[in-house]
């Protein structure tokens, strides 16, 4: 029988602890006297449309249809390749205003008259782009702890899936960056979709998937949430591996679910600042080129004129 330590290392810290409790209705706080639409689902619903736009911006511009599916596969890839693996209806599916919100920010993103969110967005880049991604950091490190390991383990408890370490691992992983592993293999953002060897299986994961990883583990490890003597006793060495897990302090899950949602808003906030200058320089160096089309376009019109009217004075003096 394994003693369960319910002692937190941050006890010393009330005012953390405070802020760990109220997390998740931060998260869930809706705009006051308006539709009953959450506050961190607009920013991120946001947030999405404006890097679909910033991606389709450089690749190709398509459809609005077909670059409204990638907004929505970018939004939900974690929870739709979460409910296929655990054959759970799509949580997308179970709120009537998920779909509109997020619909209607890629619309609004992409047909504004005068694009003109697109462009105020553009306006305040690197800001914006940091923001936006810091916000998104809190939701993605909240998703792949509460809505991800907690799913396997608490959610589909009696089942054998929820003594599954494997599983854990896979669904809170997943859930913080489902929706670039989908591109990855079918090459949504561009015009022409394309299945293919994806990009992570020859040069290595991305950051999205490195980074929700490493929260997942990161919250298992730090709330001492398995034990191999408890889940898996015929594991080998269970007994040395568990003395090592639990050589790391341990913390409850409302303060983990805070550290992560904090260690994925610094680490997205920090590459959406240098991403932000990436892009801008190839936003500047595709205008150049777009001008010089522009300009060769116009020679081009103006010499095609000045022949044709060259022309027509050789036959009127003939």
């Amino acid at each position: 029988m394994t003693t369960i330590d319910t002692k937190s290392a941050l006890d010393g810290f009330p005012s953390i602890q405070r802020l760990a409790s109220s997390y998740p209705s931060l998260l869930s706080k809706e705009w006051d006297g308006a539709l009953p639409v959450g506050i961190f689902m607009t920013l991120h619903a946001l947030r999405v449309a404006y890097e679909v736009r910033k991606s389709v911006q450089l690749s190709g511009r398509s459809g609005l249809l077909q670059e409204l599916f990638v907004m929505l596969t970018f939004s939900f890839g974690g929870a739709i390749l979460t409910g296929l693996a655990l054959g759970r209806p799509q949580a997308w599916l179970e709120n009537n205003l998920t779909v509109p919100v997020y619909s209607l920010a890629y619309i609004l993103m992409a047909q504004m008259p005068g694009d003109l969110l697109y462009w105020a967005l553009r306006q305040a880049s690197p800001v914006s782009d940091v923001f936006l991604a810091s916000v998104d950091g809190l939701i993605r490190g909240f998703g792949v702890t509460a809505a991800g390991v907690d799913l396997v383990r608490k959610g589909m408890a009696g089942q054998p899936i929820a003594d599954s370490l494997v599983a854990w691992v896979f669904v809170g992983t997943v859930m913080g960056s489902g929706g670039g592993i989908i591109d990855d293999f079918l090459q949504i953002s561009r015009a022409v979709w394309n299945f293919r060897t994806p990009d992570m299986l020859r040069s290595g994961f991305s950051l999205d998937i490195k980074l929700s990883f490493a929260a997942t583990v990161g919250y298992i490890v730090s709330t001492h949430a398995w034990s191999f003597a408890e889940r898996a006793p015929g594991f080998p060495l269970s007994s040395l591996l568990d003395a090592l897990l639990h050589a790391v302090p341990r913390i409850t899950e409302q303060e983990a679910h805070l550290l992560s949602g904090l260690l994925c808003s610094a680490v997205l906030g920090t590459a959406a600042h240098a991403q932000a200058k990436v892009f801008a320089a190839a936003e500047r160096s595709a205008q150049m080129v777009a001008r010089a089309k522009k300009t060769d376009s116009l020679l081009a019109d103006d010499a095609s004129v000045s022949e044709s009217e060259g022309d027509s004075d050789e036959d009127i003096e003939n």
